[in-house]
């Protein structure tokens, strides 16, 4: 079995990735919990301390919530629009010795021994080669190819390396 398309990478497709990877991670997940700590805080304290703590509780909830998602934005952007590969159309193939990426005379062979697990998320389809790195496909752009590229993974990869449905 094989698939072949096409992809520009967006900003919006690199910041969505970004932002999985940063909320589905330690530090995500304490940044959470830290932002609702803060706003629990101002709640539970209103009226009992002065009113400048309380307002400092909510800025600092509210910073814990808009700062990863913001400084992930202006880095997704500046990735994209910075990077000559990523600005780039990519082909992509996918059978069953692995996938292949290529832009004019370059490109790239990673066998499906070498990815580190598949995943779909609502806007995209994560090869990642390691925990941190992935060819990321947007499944807007992959419509038609979405069930070719899970029946290959899936056919390829064992239960916990693959997450896609």
């Amino acid at each position: 079995m094989k698939t072949e398309f096409d992809i520009q990478l967006q900003p919006k497709d690199m910041y969505r990735y970004n932002l999985y990877h940063a909320y589905t991670s330690a530090s995500g997940y304490v940044a959470i919990a830290a932002a609702g700590i803060a706003l629990w805080g101002a709640v539970k304290t209103w009226g009992e301390v002065s009113l400048s703590y309380s307002f400092l509780y909510i800025a600092l909830g509210i910073l814990f919530l808009v700062y990863t998602p913001g400084v992930l934005y202006l880095r997704s952007k500046q990735q994209v629009l910075g990077s000559p590969v990523l600005k780039g159309v990519l082909h992509y193939v996918i059978d069953d010795t692995g996938v292949t990426t290529s832009q004019g005379e370059a490109n790239s062979v990673l066998t499906w021994d070498q990815v580190y697990r598949v995943v779909a998320t609502k806007h995209n389809i994560l090869v990642c080669i390691n925990p941190q790195n992935a060819f990321i496909i947007p499944r807007a752009q992959v419509v038609q190819e979405y069930e070719a590229i899970r029946q290959i993974a899936q056919a390829h990869l064992e239960t916990y390396r693959f997450k896609m449905k």
